[in-house]
């Protein structure tokens, strides 16, 4: 395997490409006339500077969805990069020796294009903080933040009003959305969250951080199905089935296009646990 052979790409719409980190998550970068914006850096392991180098020659501003690290572990190749502040904590050190060592053995896929000792020692020199609403200006094009706590309490959708897109991060999949860890908010503050979404008229397509390139973009059926679903749990006429993962056990619900996985003594805010 090549380092560049790591990723596969797709072009999903004008200047807006789709980028698979070797079936881990997807990465995306949108261009503008000015600026490219390149949102999440994925698991570091392939050269993304070289291959969004390959697809523009724009300056690129870099923005994470959340603080997780197949999500951020790319911050190192790049000197700064957008993060909400409630996330801001994952990114601003290196990850540990210890992280990096179980990661690299429990979770990436083989064969590798670069060796355990050259992978993910660094983060981004510089780590912005952005809040609820932040705009990024690519030059005729303009991609907004949106706060939408849930799987982590900073993560954030980014919407492009000019293709109707939104670019969801782990907030919508097709998959089951994990709301089961130590970082994650009661069901009920992410369902607030996902109301906020339902009611915005200004995108159609949803582009997840996790899924397969053809199956790209998601219909706001996903988005429905989703707050259909947690309402029943919420309503507590739905339980769901135990689910062990790597990152701890909770409760999962499949809500026929997507699905989550939660804890039974976060449900509501004013539950309390002892985190």
């Amino acid at each position: 395997m090549t380092e560049t052979s790591w990723f596969s790409t797709r072009e999903i719409g004008p200047h807006t490409w789709a980028i698979d980190d070797c079936r881990q998550d997807v990465i995306y970068l949108v261009c503008g006339e000015e600026r490219a914006l390149l949102i999440d850096t994925g698991w570091g392991v392939g050269d993304l500077p070289g291959l969004v180098a390959a697809l523009t020659s724009l300056p690129v501003t870099v923005v994470n969805t959340h603080g997780h690290p197949d999500h951020t572990f790319g911050n190192g190749q790049f000197a700064r990069v957008h993060i909400a502040g409630e996330d801001a904590a994952f990114v601003r050190d290196p990850p540990t020796y210890e992280t990096r060592r179980w990661i690299w053995g429990l979770l990436l896929p083989k064969p590798r294009p670069i060796a355990f000792d050259s992978w993910a020692l660094s983060a981004a020199e510089t780590v912005v903080s952005i809040g609820d609403g932040h705009t990024f200006d690519l030059g005729g094009r303009q991609i907004e933040a949106i706060s939408v706590p849930g799987h982590t309490s900073g993560s954030i959708a980014l919407l492009d009003r000019e293709t109707r897109a939104l670019f969801a991060g782990d907030n919508i999949l097709s998959g089951a959305i994990w709301l089961h860890l130590d970082e994650s908010t009661p069901l009920s503050v992410f369902r607030a969250s996902l109301q906020r979404l339902q009611g915005l008229e200004t995108f159609d397509a949803i582009l997840p951080a996790h899924g397969k390139l053809a199956a790209l973009p998601l219909s706001r059926r996903v988005l429905e199905d989703l707050c259909r679903g947690i309402d029943r749990i919420l309503e507590g006429t739905l339980v769901g089935r135990e689910e062990k993962t790597f990152a701890g056990n909770g409760l999962r619900c499949d809500f026929g296009s997507c699905g989550i996985v939660y804890r039974a003594d976060r449900v509501h805010e004013d539950e309390t646990d002892d985190r």
